[in-house]
């Protein structure tokens, strides 16, 4: 079904439906007017409409495709660059283009470790101690060998 059975404002409220807007919001963001509980009444209503839900559909098709086209033309291309390494004989880039591949369908995640040091003021005042500067070179500066 093309958007031509739906008006401007129809034709917007669908596409916050595909974006995954709750109806509600789709509805006001298309540019209708509600006041109250007005724009979820109305909303319930029209997503009940069979154009507006044969529109819906269409639109997450297309959505659904557009992204199964992305990664299956990502994972061709990457399995051309495989064969081109083997082909010249250059494993580190057959390396890098199994391992795109591998991180385009979420076999392998990049995590990077955080450390930190939380410091806290301690309850009770304490003494302060003071280092000397020979005790801060012997215990800081790197030692040379």
């Amino acid at each position: 079904m093309s958007k031509s059975n739906l008006n401007t404002r129809q034709d917007r409220f669908c596409l916050g439906l595909a974006e995954g807007l709750p109806q509600s919001r789709a509805y006001i963001e298309a540019g209708y007017i509600a006041r109250g509980n007005a724009a979820e009444v109305e909303a319930s209503k029209m997503v009940r409409l069979p154009k507006v839900i044969a529109r819906v559909a269409e639109l997450q098709a297309l959505a659904a495709q557009r992204s199964a086209v992305t990664i299956d033309t990502l994972v061709a291309e990457l399995d051309g660059m495989l064969r081109l390494a083997h082909e010249c004989e250059n494993p580190s880039a057959g390396v890098s283009a199994v391992m795109g591949k591998a991180k385009l369908l979420g076999l392998v995640v990049d995590r990077a470790e955080v450390a930190s040091t939380v410091r806290k003021p301690m309850r009770e005042a304490t003494e302060v101690k003071q280092m000397s500067l020979e005790e801060w070179q012997r215990r800081f500066v790197p030692q040379r060998h």
